[in-house]
């Protein structure tokens, strides 16, 4: 039997507890355990008595009544509490000089525009996201070893936009959570492989070992320009491909084969495109 229980509320804040779904009892379909209590035999007339032969049948139906409950409480799963932000706020940042620190005060995006010429004279450094879990900390020139990035030649340009940080020796611009008009250009180096990693696989007590090598797919990147001002570089990359969109979607490369099923339609331009690019272009 399962069931939905939350934790007490916190008194500070009053922050509603997570919520979790629980197993009563050890085994996935708990044991029937009578009351402590049991009735009398002459007071259950639900039972034959008749079938009740001897004092040993009476003896194991009463033991069977009398025991302690022994069912224990496993969690299932459990949601944590999401946050009521909708729609959710766009990214910012703050803008803060180190001559003005320790600062009490919420601090600007941007800093006066008067301040953007002695902002550009400035040797940059940035820390970037080049996936969902790697994080880069660059200055212009450095050379950086990313997870591959997938049909992507040698000498092709790359702009990253989600950079979480930008600094140098007067200022700091703290993303919260990334600073949105900062971005990161980058050249594609090549595409290559890391040194091979020497790894042991053995089973305990069962004679099973062996030695493998791997080595890991990788790109290497040149950072080019860290742009800063908005003025520099206005422009947004051109939206995506419509028949890229799908790539998208599906969060992999599909295979021709797969795309076969899906309903094309002509475009401004003469070219086929799928028929879902009319509603959403990724221009988003």
């Amino acid at each position: 039997v399962r069931g939905f229980i939350r934790h007490p509320v916190k008194a500070t804040g009053h922050i509603l507890g997570h919520k979790m779904e629980v197993i009563q009892g050890s085994r996935k379909r708990p044991s029937y355990m009578p009351p402590k209590i049991p009735k009398h035999p002459l007071q259950d007339v639900e039972l034959n008595m008749n079938e009740v032969l001897t004092y040993s049948d009476m003896k194991l139906r009463w033991q069977w009544t009398t025991r302690f409950s022994t069912s224990r409480m496993t969690i299932a799963r459990h949601w944590k509490p999401m946050r009521t932000e909708f729609p959710r706020n766009k990214p910012t940042c703050a803008f803060v000089w180190h001559e003005d620190m320790p600062h009490r005060t919420p601090q600007p995006e941007l800093p006066d525009p008067e301040h953007f010429e002695r902002i550009k004279k400035q040797e940059l450094f940035c820390v970037f996201k080049s996936s969902v879990y790697h994080q880069h900390k660059v200055t212009v020139g450095d050379i950086v070893q990313a997870e591959k990035l997938h049909r992507r030649d040698a000498g092709e340009k790359v702009v990253f936009g989600t950079v979480l940080l930008v600094g140098s020796k007067d200022f700091t611009i703290l993303g919260k959570p990334t600073v949105p008009y900062a971005k990161v250009k980058a050249t594609v180096e090549q595409q290559t492989l890391t040194k091979e990693m020497l790894a042991f696989w053995y089973k305990p007590r069962r004679k099973q070992s062996h030695f493998y090598r791997r080595r890991q797919h990788v790109t290497m990147l040149r950072i080019d320009e860290i742009i800063l001002t908005p003025d520099e570089d206005p422009a947004d990359p051109p939206p995506p491909k419509p028949a890229r969109l799908l790539d998208l979607w599906a969060n992999r490369w599909l295979d021709p084969a797969e795309k076969e099923g899906i309903e094309m339609i002509e475009g401004e331009d003469g070219r086929l495109i799928p028929k879902v690019a009319q509603i959403y272009d990724g221009l988003e």
